[in-house]
């Protein structure tokens, strides 16, 4: 029996979670004189870096070939092309690096990882150098000050101005935060669809879900660099917070007639993951993983005691959202 109550408490536990998790980093960054040390803002940020990672390989992509394969569809999804769900991730990188091409040709180059964490100076001293590794020469747009802030000067070949380098950050974490939302409003329709003990445990997995991944995006959103009063912070983590809501209202809503199971719901389930698993991939290999621990301001920024500190954050992030894929 469908207990209608039951999932209406689910849907405010999941908004709730949803928004403390994402919000979190965000107050923390907005409120510095709060009891809460900036080095957690700094493992945060690397645990979050392996929780995108995990949820692209161990959530999206497996899920997105399961129902493009799935027996029920035409013979085309499971017999004459089932690498459709690879390929279909593979365009969305393909799309996405489209767009940041676009945009550096506009004047807005390109933006290190590493330079997001505004309380990287904090742990430790930042070098002023050349780069230190060779082989990886990307533009080094941001500027470290004595404070352990960046400041928005130009390093190395970048001339970017301050409005520029704003501008890319956004949207690196704009296309973040669409790989992430554009597969949590099917989260919340498959909760809200389902019954018994598979709900309550969908119900608890989701929840750690929401809250890592929350963590992981807020740490980002914390990093950017916003004007004091504004709101556009707070418009990002509202919107994490209440995408997988909406999916589970629409859930409550349509729970008679959606099937997850029908040849609609496999299609647009998998394609859907299938882009968001493409986008996170994109965003979390080349974007966060790469640019934090390979690029050449890396090695200047990051080392010793701290660069092992942020691979066990990656690295503990990526096996708790790993775990959690057993049931969610």
């Amino acid at each position: 029996t469908y207990n209608t109550p039951l999932h209406v408490i689910a849907l405010f536990i999941i908004l709730v979670l949803s928004v403390i998790a994402c919000s979190f980093p965000i107050v923390v960054r907005r409120f510095p004189k709060l009891p809460v040390p900036h080095h957690m803002l700094f493992l945060s940020r690397h645990f979050g870096t392996g929780v995108l990672i995990a949820t692209a390989f161990v959530h999206l992509l497996p899920t997105a070939y399961t129902s493009l394969t799935d027996p029920c569809l035409p013979p085309f999804w499971n017999d004459t092309y089932p690498a459709m769900a690879g390929f279909i991730a593979m365009v969305s990188v393909f799309v996405v690096v489209g767009v940041e091409m676009f945009f550096a040709s506009r004047g807005a180059g390109h933006v290190h990882g590493s330079e997001y964490d505004a309380y990287g100076g904090v742990e430790g001293p930042h070098a002023h150098g050349a780069p230190a590794r060779p082989y990886h020469s990307r533009t080094h747009s941001l500027r470290p000050s004595p404070s352990g802030d960046f400041d928005s000067g130009p390093s190395g070949t970048g001339h970017l101005s301050p409005s520029q380098q704003q501008q890319k950050q956004l949207l690196q974490c704009l296309l973040l935060e669409a790989g992430i939302l554009f597969h949590s409003i099917f989260i919340g329709m498959a909760l809200s669809v389902a019954t018994g003990t598979a709900f309550l445990v969908l119900l608890v997995a989701i929840s750690f879900h929401q809250t890592f991944e929350g963590l992981a995006l807020g740490s980002r959103i914390a990093a950017l660099h916003f004007g004091p009063r504004s709101p556009k912070p707070w418009f990002m983590a509202l919107a994490y917070g209440t995408t997988t809501p909406a999916g589970q209202a629409i859930g409550l809503l349509i729970h008679n007639l959606y099937d997850p199971a029908s040849q609609t719901g496999l299609i647009t389930v998998g394609i859907t993951n299938a882009i968001s698993s493409g986008l996170l991939l994109f965003a979390g290999l080349v974007e966060l993983l790469a640019e934090d621990f390979l690029s050449d301001h890396s090695y200047e920024t990051l080392k010793g005691k701290r660069r092992l500190q942020a691979c066990g954050a990656v690295v503990g992030g990526a096996a708790l959202m790993a775990l959690v894929g057993a049931w969610a």
